[in-house]
């Protein structure tokens, strides 16, 4: 589920450098971007109370500590190389969340790389450095409390390396199944987490100090800037705001993911498209069926459930309509097989203008295609069949000229 060949890149340029020293071929890569200003929380979202989280002395601060939840970047990454800074208070405890969706916990939406005042401690899966109850740092490299801190991170599709303090305590971790939510009894491998979302700041209670916030997008389709959430925040309606369905099956929202039981039938948005991105992040479960579909609109037809217009395929099985392609309209054979999973969730992305079609799963083009039969419409999620469920958190759309 990576881009092979975006990922060997990455690995022989970052290959020449350390931490603490970028070599020749640094300029390769592209440029660091600010992810703090230093003045206010421009970019940043809160997921608790409006007054938690504030801006002292070029540094973010948690003024409310233990009301503040996350505060998370307003812009998804997938592949990105990221510099921060953090003061740790005795006994202090947050955590830098990466891949986090919008809703739910970023700790196990994605994942957590762990701060904690541990200094002197044997590394495990709770303390400093490591990903929050999957994977123990190679050393414990964290200051006592009352000093500063740096962190380094690099994620580059299922491979993460962490610096922290100049020490690598991350050397080529894989993303694979080791994870658990709150104890060993309950599994959640890394491996099937968001592989796009959010970096994100946790209050845990504690009066911490973040500042020299940087990032240097390494994925190979950056998110713009701009994008708007189709589903609004903290939505708990079934159908949700701005949404409408159609024909059978069951639709809520679950900690910020639009689900899907049964079928068949679908759900619209109520508004309408014609050019336009579109991403989103989708999970299907095993031997489930369902799609993404843009510049469509209800079937006219009695009892006729499935729409008229494109369909972006979500399927693991299906030889030749796999997740990627329009369905039965452009195929991804450059391909050959799905490279998504059941159970797992992974990032889509549509982009339509004029009659020009694009899809991406997790970064990888799948088709490429000019289709002229629909040029505008709604945004849907297939409901296929009584056995299948379909989650989709985070879609967003921009609105292209």
């Amino acid at each position: 589920m990576r881009d092979t060949f975006t990922a060997v890149v990455l690995a022989l340029a970052f290959s020449c450098f350390t931490p603490a020293i970028a070599s020749a071929d640094d300029h390769l890569l592209p440029p660091w971007q600010d992810l703090f200003n230093g003045r206010d929380l421009s970019g940043w979202v809160s997921s608790g109370a409006d007054d938690a989280w504030g801006v002292d002395s070029g540094e973010i601060v948690t003024l409310k500590p233990g009301t503040g939840g996350w505060l998370r970047t307003d812009r998804a990454f997938r592949d990105f190389e990221l510099m921060l800074s953090f003061w740790l208070p005795d006994d202090g405890n947050s955590g830098v969340g990466l891949r986090g969706s919008s809703g739910g916990d970023p700790a196990f939406t994605g994942f957590e790389v762990q701060i904690f005042d541990s200094a002197g401690q044997t590394p495990d899966v709770r303390n400093c450095g490591a990903v929050y109850e999957a994977i123990p740092a190679d050393s414990m490299a964290v200051t006592e409390a009352g000093n500063w801190n740096t962190y380094r991170i690099r994620l580059v599709g299922d491979v993460l390396d962490v610096w922290l303090n100049g020490t690598r305590i991350h050397d080529g971790a894989r993303l694979d199944d080791r994870g658990f939510f709150r104890g060993p009894e309950n599994p959640l491998p890394l491996r099937d987490r968001a592989t796009t979302g959010y970096i994100a700041l946790q209050d845990h209670g504690h009066p911490f100090r973040f500042k020299d916030i940087r990032v240097r997008d390494l994925s190979p389709d950056p998110e713009p800037r701009g994008m708007q959430h189709l589903i609004p925040a903290g939505d708990r309606d079934a159908p949700p705001q701005g949404w409408f369905s159609e024909d059978a099956g069951e639709w809520s929202v679950e900690d910020g993911a639009l689900v899907g039981r049964g079928g068949p039938g679908h759900i619209f948005s109520e508004a309408t498209f014609a050019n336009f991105e579109l991403r989103a992040l989708v999970r299907i479960n095993t031997r489930g069926n369902s799609g993404l579909y843009f510049r469509v609109r209800p079937n006219p037809a009695a009892n006729v459930p499935w729409p008229i217009g494109y369909e972006a395929q979500v399927d693991q099985h299906d030889p030749r309509n796999f997740t990627g392609v329009v369905y039965d309209r452009a195929w991804a054979d450059a391909i050959g097989a799905p490279i998504t999973r059941d159970n797992a969730w992974f990032d889509y992305r549509v982009r339509a203008e004029g009659d020009r079609i694009r899809t991406w799963i997790n970064g990888v083009a799948m088709v490429d295609a000019f289709l002229s039969d629909f040029a505008d419409g709604h945004i849907a999620v297939q409901g296929h069949h009584p056995g299948s469920e379909v989650m989709v958190k985070d879609l967003r759309i921009l609105e292209l000229d």
